[in-house]
């Protein structure tokens, strides 16, 4: 992606729209990959204490059955997970862009 530096109000306003439509599509995908992100569990297990053999057991099938769910087992998974990561640094950036332009506009009408 290729957002150079905002120069008007304008281009400001074209990042805010870019960034508001694929927000939305970015808290979907963020969503749905939480929710399914083996990683994340497979962490979890291999980092947890064991209290006793009773709580390893009912962790264990915990993980187990949510591993198990049909929605884990997503083909999609990959490509939503890196659509995902995409869009994170891709809005990051926007954001910075916008955040870059209004420091300038805040300094030069404080010298208007």
């Amino acid at each position: 992606y290729v957002y150079p530096t905002i120069r008007t109000e304008e281009e400001r306003d074209q990042y805010k729209a870019v960034f508001k439509d694929q927000y939305s599509e970015y808290k979907k995908l963020h969503a749905e990959v939480q929710a399914m992100d083996l990683d994340t569990l497979q962490s979890f297990n291999n980092d947890l204490k064991m209290e006793s053999w009773r709580q390893f057991t009912k962790v264990r099938m915990s993980l187990i059955l949510l591993f198990s769910r049909p929605c884990c087992q997503d083909p999609t998974f990959p490509e939503n997970r890196e659509r995902c990561e995409y869009l994170k640094c891709k809005l990051s950036h926007i954001k910075h862009k916008i955040s870059e332009y209004n420091k300038v506009m805040d300094w030069n009408n404080g010298f208007s």
